[in-house]
């Protein structure tokens, strides 16, 4: 029986290369990874459902909370950030059903959800959800302050 072989290929001093048997075939790798990806984003977009209704019967109230900001962070123990995140999309969700998919699908990230918000409206809603997809946190906030300069403040 032969050694496995090794690639040749230059490791950083201390590492180990690992035999051509125990490395993962990448294109596998890659689509176990995608299926992973659209698990958390599907994941994700449900628990902000789940929070918009928690929110909408104020739900925080009956475990004494005054806010969902409040329950979010000493409840659920998020960070001030996270908690603000998921506290706006969650209120975003509740205003406009239609932006679950595209968090769901990954189109429009939570963070984006923030300038979505101060930008959306019953008027718009139809234009503007779209021109947030697939945008960078700093192309978001740019699209944002086009839409509405005042935004930018």
């Amino acid at each position: 029986m032969s050694e496995p072989s090794f690639e040749s290929v230059p490791f950083a001093p201390g590492e180990v290369p690992l035999p051509d048997a125990v490395i993962p075939d990448a294109g596998e790798s890659s689509l176990r990874l995608a299926e992973l990806l659209r698990g958390e984003r599907a994941s994700a977009a449900e628990f902000l459902v789940a929070l918009a209704d928690f929110d909408r019967e104020q739900a925080w109230l009956r475990l004494g909370h005054p806010s969902l900001f409040s329950c979010l962070s000493r409840e659920l123990g998020l960070s001030n950030a996270a908690a603000y995140y998921r506290k706006v999309a969650a209120e975003l969700i509740q205003r406009f059903p239609e932006v679950v998919e595209p968090l769901r699908d990954g189109r429009l990230c939570i963070t984006n959800a923030i300038e979505l918000a101060r930008v959306m409206n019953d008027a718009n809603r139809a234009e503007v959800l779209p021109r947030f997809f697939h945008l960078s946190k700093r192309e978001a906030r740019a699209v944002a302050v086009e839409i509405l300069p005042a935004a930018g403040r």
